[in-house]
Parts: structure tokens; C-alpha cells; sequence
């Protein structure tokens, strides 16, 4: 996860907040099946799609050597109940109502 943050370019609070996000969806079995890889691209995009440093599917699919329909499809299992995964400390640049629903 901190190679990939660090290869986009993303501050320690996306990534973070990326850490989060993926261990939770596991935690709650939100991405039952997914690589531990998609997960965490999924991550990596809804914590950046989140704050001031968005990066796109493709970005984050080519430094994580996944294809963007990969991050996709784990990040729409995710969304729905992406209020419970960011952590509560975490500064929302865009609020979750206005994230991409895919």
C-alpha cells in the first residue's frame, strides 16, 4: 500500500486512510473473493477520490499492475458502505454523497 501511495504521488493521509479503508472491507467482508491487490486499489482510489489528491482507476491500476475494470468492480462492492470504512479522524476533501459511484 505505501509503495503504491508513494509511487502516485499521495500524502500519508491517503494512505492512511487507503489501509483503512481495505482492511476494513475485508474486515466486514465487503470484497469476499477480490485479490488483496484490487482491494487495496480499490482503496487507494475511493481515500484519493475522497481528498484533494484524486487520482484516477487507470493511475492506480498501472502502479498497481491491475486493470481499471479490476479496481472497478472491487470498489462498487465497496461504495455502498463507504461511510463505514473511512476512518473517523479522516478530512474529507469531497464528502462520500458526491464520490464517484463507480
Amino acid at each position: 500500500m505505501s509503495r503504491f501511495c508513494s509511487n502516485l504521488g499521495l500524502p500519508s493521509s491517503v494512505q492512511k486512510a487507503a489501509t483503512h479503508i481495505a482492511r476494513k472491507a475485508v474486515e466486514l467482508d465487503i470484497v469476499p473473493g477480490r485479490s488483496p491487490i484490487s482491494v487495496a486499489a480499490a482503496a487507494i482510489y475511493m481515500a484519493s477520490q475522497a481528498s484533494e489528491d484524486k487520482k484516477s482507476q487507470k493511475e492506480i491500476g498501472d502502479i498497481a499492475g491491475v486493470a481499471d475494470v479490476t479496481i472497478r468492480q472491487s470498489y462498487k462492492l465497496m461504495y455502498p458502505r463507504a461511510a463505514e470504512l473511512f476512518p473517523k479522524d479522516f478530512k474529507f476533501f469531497t464528502p462520500i454523497e458526491q464520490l464517484p459511484q463507480s
